[in-house]
């Protein structure tokens, strides 16, 4: 007889198995895990919560943009009303990118406010680094992804510094 897995069951065990680079592999989980955490919040719509886990610049970020009525990605309190709400989420793969950055692509389950409707599977990938030791969800972008240059270029002071390892082929202080 087969053995049976409920969808859930199934999807974290195919989550679980997603391969993450040896160097990386702890800090690949703190971002997945990190992200996982910040979308709980707003599936529950603790705003509060949810804002702790934004990075300290894109909070930044956001409060400017509502000065001049506009949006923000991470800001999912402004379209709840009118656009789009998270009703589920699977966090998927992570991939290590520019200044020690992750980028953590997830599916999201959205209810459309106007077409009173779900939209399921809506691709999403979460920016996620390092500021002053303290990680955090920094953007977000629906249906694309975070190029090395784009995170290189339009995050400049976010992140902490990542120190270059030694080059193996010289020894060890000397170029």
């Amino acid at each position: 007889m087969p053995c049976r897995l409920a969808p859930a069951t199934l999807a974290a065990v195919l989550l679980l198995s997603l391969p993450a680079a040896a160097e990386d592999a702890p800090e690949a989980d703190t971002a997945s895990a990190l992200v996982g955490k910040y979308l709980k919040a707003v599936q529950a719509k603790k705003w509060v919560h949810a804002q702790k886990l934004v990075h300290p610049g894109t909070v930044k970020a956001i409060a400017e943009r509502k000065k001049r009525n506009a949006t923000h990605p991470m800001d999912p309190k402004a379209f709840e009303k009118t656009e789009y709400y998270l009703k589920a989420f699977r966090v998927g793969a992570v991939k290590a990118s520019a200044a020690g950055t992750f980028v953590v692509e997830v599916s999201e389950d959205n209810f459309q406010v106007e077409e009173k409707g779900l939209a399921e599977g809506d691709a999403a990938t979460y920016l996620v680094g390092k500021q002053d030791g303290k990680w955090y969800v920094v953007d977000k972008k629906r249906n694309e992804t975070f190029t090395a240059d784009s995170i290189k270029y339009g995050y400049k002071g976010f992140f902490d510094r990542v120190e270059k390892a030694p080059d193996a082929a010289s020894p060890a202080g000397q170029p």
